[in-house]
Formats: C-alpha cells, sequence, structure tokens
C-alpha cells in the first residue's frame, strides 16, 4: 500500500508542475527577403529595392531598410513602402562609388525580423553631366497642369518621378507632364526627381491650389464601429472630423450606437454642416447605420431610407439621397453589403436603382474584391462606370482590396475630374481608407 500511495503522490506531483509550465505560445518572428538586386550587383542611377516579408501568426507592420558602407558598422532605419511586397528607393548618385550593404527588416508589432543583406557595388560614371531638372505649371482650381523644363547636356533620355505632396499614387507620378488634381485646396509641396540612368536632380516648389466654384467633393468613410467609444476619444473625433470637413458631402458607414450619441457628438464638431442619418439596419444584433453629412453648397431635396421596407433583400439596406449643387442635380446610393451574399446584394440594388437617365452614384464598402467578390467577372451594373478601379487599396490592412467603390451612370460622366483616396488613416482609426471624388457642378 505504501508503494502505490508514493505512486500516486510522485504522479500528482508531477502533473502539478507540468501544469504550472503551461505557457501562451510565444510570438513567431516575421521574415524578410531582398529580391532585387542581388548579392554582387554592380548599380547606378535610381534604384528600386524591392522584397516580400511574411508572418505566419499575425500582420507584418512595417519594413525598414538601412544602406551602409561595407565597413560601417551604425545602421540607421528607414521606413519603406508596402508590407508583404515592399520596395525602397534608393538614389545612387548622391553616395560616392564603392560597395554598400543593404539590409532589410522586417517587423510585427512585437518582434523584428533576422536582418536580410546584400552587397552591392555603387558604378556611376564620373564623366556623365547630371540632368538639371525643371518644371512650370499652371493651375485651374484644383486641377494643376505640369511642364516638364527639366534638361540634359548629354542628350540623355530622362525618367520622371513626380511627389505631388498629397499621399497620391498611380501612373500620373511617371508621366512627363501631368495633369494632377488635388482632392482638397491647400499648400502643397511638389518635386520632380529625374534620373538620365546614371545621376538624378530634383527640384521641389510649393503650389498654392484653391476650389473654383464648380468643383464639388463627394466622400464616403466606413469608421469601422463608430459608437460611443470612439466617440468618446475627443483626440479622434477631432481627426475625423477634420477630415470630414475637406469635403462637400461625406457619408460615414458602420455606425453602431443604440443610443445614437455618438453621431451627435461628431456632428457638434461640424457646425457648418446638416446631415441626415437612416435607421438601425441588420438582421442580427449587430446594427449599423449610415450617415450622409452635406455643408452649405449641397441643397438636400429628398431622402428616402429602404429600412424596413427592403430588410429582406440587404443585410442592411440602402440610404437614397437627391441633391443640388450650382446647376447639377444627382441622387446618390450608400450601401454596406454583407461580405457573405455581395452578388445577390448587388443585383437587388441595380433592380432598385434601374437604368436612371438622371445623374446617379453608388458609394460605400461593398466588399467589391477579394473572396467576397469577382471584380475581373462582375455581373452587376456591367453598364455602369467603377470610377474606384480594381488597381486602388481601399483598406488599411497589408493586403491589397478594393472594397469600397464609387460607381457612376452615364450621366455623371460629363460632371466627374477625378478620383482619389485619402490614406492618412491607421488601424485605431479605421481599417479602411476614405475614398472621394471631385466633380464639376457647373457642367450640364
Amino acid at each position: 500500500m505504501k508503494k502505490e500511495v508514493g505512486i500516486a503522490t510522485i504522479f500528482i506531483l508531477i502533473i502539478a508542475s507540468f501544469s504550472g509550465c503551461i505557457v501562451e505560445n510565444e510570438n513567431e518572428i516575421p521574415g524578410i527577403l531582398i529580391a532585387y538586386p542581388h548579392e554582387g550587383d554592380i548599380i547606378s542611377g535610381i534604384l528600386n529595392i524591392s522584397g516580400s516579408a511574411y508572418d505566419r501568426d499575425g500582420d507584418v507592420e512595417r519594413i525598414e531598410v538601412s544602406i551602409t558602407q561595407s565597413n560601417e558598422e551604425y545602421m540607421i532605419w528607414k521606413q519603406a513602402n508596402g508590407t508583404s511586397e515592399w520596395h525602397y528607393i534608393w538614389y545612387t548618385p548622391r553616395d560616392d562609388n564603392g560597395i554598400y550593404r543593404i539590409s532589410a527588416r522586417s517587423f510585427d508589432g512585437k518582434d523584428y525580423s533576422i536582418i536580410f543583406s546584400v552587397n552591392v557595388t555603387v558604378n556611376n560614371t564620373m564623366s556623365n553631366h547630371p540632368p538639371v531638372a525643371g518644371f512650370t505649371y499652371t493651375a485651374d482650381g484644383l486641377t494643376v497642369s505640369f511642364t516638364d523644363m527639366s534638361s540634359d547636356i548629354d542628350g540623355d533620355s530622362l525618367e520622371y518621378f513626380w511627389d505631388f505632396g498629397d499621399q497620391s499614387d498611380g501612373q500620373d507620378t511617371t508621366m512627363q507632364n501631368p495633369v494632377h488634381t488635388y482632392p482638397t485646396p491647400g499648400t502643397y509641396t511638389v518635386t520632380l526627381t529625374v534620373d538620365d540612368g546614371r545621376a538624378t536632380d530634383e527640384k521641389s516648389t510649393n503650389i498654392t491650389v484653391s476650389a473654383t466654384l464648380s468643383n464639388f467633393t463627394i466622400a464616403s468613410w466606413n469608421l469601422q464601429i463608430f459608437g460611443v467609444t470612439k466617440a468618446s476619444n475627443e483626440t479622434l473625433l477631432d481627426y475625423y472630423a477634420d477630415k470630414i470637413d475637406n469635403y462637400d458631402i461625406c457619408i460615414v458607414q458602420e455606425i453602431r450606437d443604440k443610443s445614437g450619441t455618438a453621431i451627435q457628438e461628431l456632428a457638434a464638431k461640424l457646425p457648418e454642416y446638416h446631415y441626415i442619418i437612416s435607421e438601425r439596419a441588420g438582421t442580427t444584433s449587430s446594427k449599423e447605420q449610415y450617415a450622409i453629412f452635406y455643408d452649405g453648397r449641397a441643397v438636400l431635396i429628398n431622402y428616402h431610407d429602404y429600412t424596413p421596407e427592403k430588410q429582406n433583400e440587404f443585410e442592411r439596406p440602402p440610404l437614397e439621397a437627391t441633391f443640388t449643387v450650382s446647376n447639377w442635380t444627382f441622387t446618390l446610393y450608400t450601401i454596406h453589403t454583407k461580405p457573405s451574399n455581395v452578388p445577390n446584394e448587388l443585383t437587388n440594388l441595380e433592380n432598385l436603382t434601374g437604368e436612371p437617365s438622371a445623374d446617379t452614384l453608388i458609394l460605400g464598402d461593398l466588399n467589391a474584391d477579394g473572396s467576397y467578390y469577382d471584380e475581373n467577372d462582375r455581373e452587376q451594373f456591367i453598364n455602369w462606370d467603377w470610377v474606384i478601379t480594381n488597381d486602388m487599396d481601399t483598406t488599411v490592412a497589408s493586403s491589397d482590396n478594393t472594397y469600397d467603390r464609387i460607381i457612376i451612370n452615364n450621366a455623371v460622366e460629363n460632371n466627374l475630374i477625378s478620383v482619389g483616396i485619402m490614406k492618412d488613416v491607421t488601424k485605431d482609426e479605421s481599417d479602411h481608407y476614405l475614398i472621394y471624388a471631385v466633380f464639376d457642378s457647373g457642367a450640364i
């Protein structure tokens, strides 16, 4: 009996010992690769360093790059563009010829990856005469036409890299003579960098743009569970109001607040705006509302809330509103589709709108990408113009998805000037970027 008791006691102690050693899974460090350049490459001019990163138990938060001469140990880290696929521009003519070490590391919010490095040789031919950057511009309201005035005494062909000072990206940033439309009035620093393949030069100028009386902006923003918690954060509320104030009309989506006080707190920060708000809608305990803020330039003609009338066709039925601005009258629909039912809800929305001859827009988080919707094989609104296009990323996460959309019918195309995405958004503020379009309200 004593032996058995002893064995049982030892067994219990062993179990107790192991139970005290149970710990949560440790964070897996992220990974990083430099795809280009390769070890031993000889480089010159503007170098686009690129690579990839991954994190098996989360998202990569940022990529950092350091460039040092091979005999230097002190490293200065600078943030690269992108995360899972990233790049960093190095203007090598600013540095002496020689051997350099390019290092990269990823960060997942908790740990840095192991540093990945390659050694390259910079060899910019010294006999080359560097180009001279220069440009002029003319502004018409928010739209600025740039004319390249750069020169190269050697007659080398030049590559162009424009930074318009408003976080924009796209095809116009590498054109010789781009035309760029700014989202809001203000002063912007424009920088043109020219590269002849062996040397670079840049020119920066501050330009001020102001909206003409006919320029009119419409935006949509999913604020990600906007309720009393976010509304009680004064800093966050000021941020939202400051961004919304840049647009004549701004749709706010994903309002979740039984009390109804959150939207009132936001409206108090926007005294120059009126707003309309839909009923709370949803087939589950999670109910949402839409709000449309509009300034004094817009005259609300009428609006219609399709909740509860169309609750059987949509998780969150659309809100419709008609406005007049100057000579332009238009109707907009806003909707936040259910991710698992996007094609059906868009079909129902198309049946609701029909094929209107009047100016009509659709804005909102349509979840029209990724696993929810095949954006390359659309079956809804095929005769309309999806002006927030498939190559635009509207989400803050490292994944690239165009969930948020602006869709216009043919009647609106004569008024459309430009579209864009406001990317000054962090994960604490929302998981979606704000989308917007600029219109000419004087066009007929």
